[in-house]
């Protein structure tokens, strides 16, 4: 990628994500924690008095390539070894899972295919990483149809990973995650505006049972539900939208997003378009509008680069966030020096042309509830 002729003056949590990496490295625990699963009931209500520390990533596809010359062979470890400290460092560690998991034997799909289903050992790889979650509404989940996706939950399950976003039926794809860490309850609700049919959505489709359509009405009472019934401290949606490959997202998504912070998330993460996006605080709280690629390999510009979301909550103090650059591809890792500057500053500038798109009315509800036309996305 060329570089950029100036570097603009970017957050100061941007440039340290750049220049010093290795801050975010740092830990006072002596050992890493174990892969957390999701609460199963709601507990009594405590006000957290810790720090809590979340990240996020971008894609994961276990399909193609990755599951062929990698995953069945037997040297699945080395796919998250670059980040695997990293990742257990976290209070918690959230992806979107772009690939159904699901038993075939040694198959895997050809490259090029447009359907992806990763071998059911992803779901190990994820657990030993130190995912506590991942999210799996997506333009993706329905390749492999019910079977396929009700299979990979199961794996998922098997691992202790959680997940929100899919299930048997909309009541379960609309459950959120419940995470504990630190003495902080979170709900993780997984939201796609995107899929894969000639409509482009899932309403009136039979992928409708099992997958959560972007709706910030039906939000909006779900995240009163998951703080009131639930005990949630937090509210957070990973959203999967966009168009591909775009490095600033369309005004109609953009609306989304500030819909469902003001129907009641803490913070919104997108994921979709394969390449970094820029960021917005919308009152006090932050989207991302794509993570990029984490695990995913793609050859076209900027699919190579992701972002590394870490969100640090304090009790009584407003968010924060921090964003490192990612070498995205089959075995990912960090950026450093120019390669990660060069990231921020591509970040900082799609920032400002997001933050410069006109504002929705507050408290306007942006919903999809109608097919979109949009090209089918691979």
């Amino acid at each position: 990628m060329p570089l950029h002729p100036r570097i603009p003056a970017l957050a100061a949590p941007l440039l340290l994500a750049a220049l010093f990496p290795v801050l975010l490295h740092t830990s006072s625990r002596s050992r890493l924690p174990a892969p957390r699963s999701p609460l199963h009931a709601p507990s009594p209500r405590l006000t957290p008095t810790d720090t809590l520390r979340i990240v996020h990533v971008g894609d994961i596809n276990f399909a193609r390539g990755l599951a062929r010359d990698v995953i069945l062979p037997g040297r699945g470890a080395e796919v998250f070894a670059g980040v695997r400290d990293a990742l257990r460092t976290a209070d918690l560690a959230i992806g979107n899972l772009e690939s159904v998991l699901v038993d075939r034997g040694t198959y895997a799909d050809p490259p090029g295919t447009r359907v992806f289903a990763g071998p059911k050992q992803g779901a190990a790889l994820l657990g030993d990483a130190g995912f506590a979650a991942v999210a799996t509404a997506n333009n993706h989940a329905w390749d492999f149809r019910q079977a396929g996706l009700l299979e990979s939950l199961a794996h998922l399950d098997s691992a202790g990973v959680a997940h929100a976003g899919t299930g048997p039926t909309p009541d379960d794809a609309w459950r959120p995650a419940l995470l504990r860490a630190r003495g902080w309850t979170v709900a993780l609700f997984s939201l796609t505006a995107i899929f894969n049919d000639p409509s482009m959505s899932v309403v009136g489709r039979p992928a409708e049972c099992c997958v959560a359509w972007a709706d910030t009405a039906r939000f909006r009472r779900a995240a009163r539900w998951a703080r009131d019934s639930l005990g949630a401290d937090l509210v957070l949606v990973s959203l999967h939208h966009g168009f591909e490959y775009k490095p600033v997202p369309p005004p109609r998504d953009v609306a989304l997003a500030r819909g469902l912070v003001r129907a009641g998330a803490d913070a919104v993460i997108g994921h979709h378009p394969h390449v970094p996006q820029g960021v917005e605080w919308v009152d006090g709280k932050p989207i991302v509008y794509s993570l990029g690629n984490f695990v995913f390999l793609q050859n076209s510009p900027w699919t190579r680069t992701g972002l590394w979301a870490e969100l640090t909550f304090v009790p009584g103090a407003p968010p924060r966030l921090v964003l490192r650059p990612v070498a995205a591809g089959n075995a990912p890792g960090f950026q450093t020096g120019v390669d990660s500057l060069e990231t921020m500053a591509h970040v900082e500038e799609i920032s400002e042309r997001i933050r410069a798109l006109p504002d929705a009315r507050a408290g306007r509800n942006v919903t999809h509830p109608r097919p979109r036309l949009r090209p089918r996305a691979p």
